[in-house]
């Protein structure tokens, strides 16, 4: 099984072209660095190229670059940077730089009420949260 230094997750509401074409972005800048890295697609047939437990835990970070929800939840722990998927498509090289260099945020653990499970909070700012929000009442 491959090991990916990066992990990322993209999406949008319709699903159709920019969540490919952030794919396709973050893929290619990865390549320019010489990084290896998977991305997880949230598209219009559903989760493509899904990333497992184990990918998730041997990542460095992770890069998600969606308007919608992809389970962020998943990578409680993880250095993250959140952006919107169309930073993924026009900033894909800047993003890998600013995550090599250490930058996103530790997501922070809260225990929910009914199980032991550990759920993320991403500090996002309030307006991508509310426009994601209303992006996955339209899809």
């Amino acid at each position: 099984m491959a090991k990916y230094r990066l992990i990322a997750a993209t999406g949008c509401p319709t699903g159709i072209a920019h969540t490919y074409m952030a794919q396709e972005a973050l893929e290619q800048a990865a390549k320019k660095k010489g990084i290896s890295i998977k991305v997880e697609t949230h598209g219009q047939v559903g989760v493509e190229n899904q990333l497992t437990e184990q990918e998730i835990i041997e990542a460095e970070a992770v890069i998600i670059a969606a308007d919608k929800d992809v389970q962020s939840e998943r990578f409680a722990g993880k250095r993250i940077i959140d952006v919107s998927v169309s930073k993924g498509i026009k900033e894909a090289d800047q993003l890998i730089a600013a995550v090599l260099n250490g930058e996103g945020v530790i997501s922070e653990k809260i225990e929910r009420a009914e199980g032991d499970k550990e759920k993320q909070h991403v500090q996002q700012s309030v307006g991508h949260e509310i426009y994601k929000n209303l992006m996955n009442g339209v899809s």
